[in-house]
């Protein structure tokens, strides 16, 4: 079987990771062109990785006749614009990164344009969705290990040493519900098997106050109440002294699965007259790295077999819907209805 011909949009740290993983890691996929409007990082990922195909102008890469996909890692602000000229210009199998589009009236426009254009296959980037640890717990959840799930608790950190990069980007990324929570809501409702029916928030800049200037947070709470009666908590913030830090707790009536406790980096434990102490995980592509690769893998499989993926468009137009909902909760510390 020929090997899926694609190209890639942005060459950030996730286009720059995704580039990697499709050369080096996925056998059946191969890089054939890369576009970025910085040129140094075209000509870096261009003199490592020898795709056909290096562009500056991402509709020059659309017209590529033999492209069977493109992946689009960049700028969330450009996103909805990406999207809808790819489906004009007939390309049928996208991979966007999150968050499908920066507004209500963005997600309108993509989902009506992608079903216009009869784009075959489109894959969100919601990449925790391909964890092992995260998909058996899906799938014990499911087979009633748990019995009937009552709440679902969720812990998201980034760490402090991040800061200025975050504080950088806050303008164009949506903020940290945007950022972070949708991440948390795709996998809550994926888990739970349910959407949101209300959702009340509190949050605020508790460290820093670079944030105020763009009308963003770094730290929030979120409580949902989802419409089969499960009860969500989630917890985030931007300013974790140790590290990454992630925690998922699903509970139920009879039980309860959970994935992680302390961020260790690796299972060395070390001790000393002054205590133990473990090393703790630095950065989420250190945490989540495999994901990266299996979403790419698992988008480009779709692609050779004809099948729909595993996360698609309403599950970005969803995740999109909800945090408008939550960052309206937070701003008023009121309860929101979905609608």
């Amino acid at each position: 079987m020929a090997k899926v011909k694609l190209g890639i949009i942005g060459l950030g740290r996730l286009g720059r990771n995704h580039a990697a993983n499709i050369h080096y890691k996925i056998p059946n996929a191969e890089l054939t062109a890369i576009c970025s409007t910085v040129q140094e990082e075209l000509d870096n990922v261009k003199m490592e990785m020898n795709p056909n195909y290096a562009i500056l102008d991402y509709m020059e890469l659309l017209n590529i006749e033999e492209l069977d996909g493109v992946v689009i890692a960049s700028n969330s602000a450009f996103h909805c614009e990406m999207i809808c000229n790819a489906a004009k210009a007939g390309i049928k199998n996208i991979f966007c990164e999150k968050p499908l589009g920066m507004t209500l009236e963005e997600i309108d426009v993509i989902k009506e344009t992608v079903e216009k254009h009869q784009v075959n296959i489109f894959q969100i980037g919601f990449n925790r969705r391909f964890d092992k640890s995260l998909i058996k717990m899906k799938e014990q959840i499911d087979k009633g290990f748990i019995g009937k799930p009552i709440l679902i608790k969720m812990v998201n950190r980034d760490p402090a040493s991040m800061a200025e990069y975050i504080i950088k980007f806050s303008p164009t990324s949506g903020g940290l519900v945007f950022d972070m929570l949708t991440h948390d809501y795709d996998l809550a409702r994926w888990l739970i098997s349910s959407d949101a029916d209300i959702v009340f928030g509190m949050g605020g800049v508790f460290v820093y106050e670079g944030l105020r200037e763009v009308n963003d947070i770094d730290n929030c709470t979120i409580s949902i109440g989802f419409k089969n009666g499960v009860m969500g908590l989630m917890e985030t913030s931007r300013n974790c002294t140790y590290g990454y830090h992630v925690e998922i707790e699903v509970y139920g009536t009879e039980g309860s699965v959970r994935m992680g406790t302390l961020p260790n980096k690796d299972r060395l434990v070390s001790l000393n007259k002054d205590g133990a102490s473990v090393e703790c995980v630095e950065w989420f592509f250190e945490f989540w790295e495999p994901t990266f690769e299996a979403e790419i893998q698992h988008f480009v499989n779709c692609i050779q077999n004809d099948t729909q993926p595993i996360v698609g468009l309403i599950d970005g137009y969803k995740a999109v819907k909800w945090a408008f909902a939550a960052k309206e909760a937070v701003d008023k510390r009121t309860v929101i209805k979905m609608k």
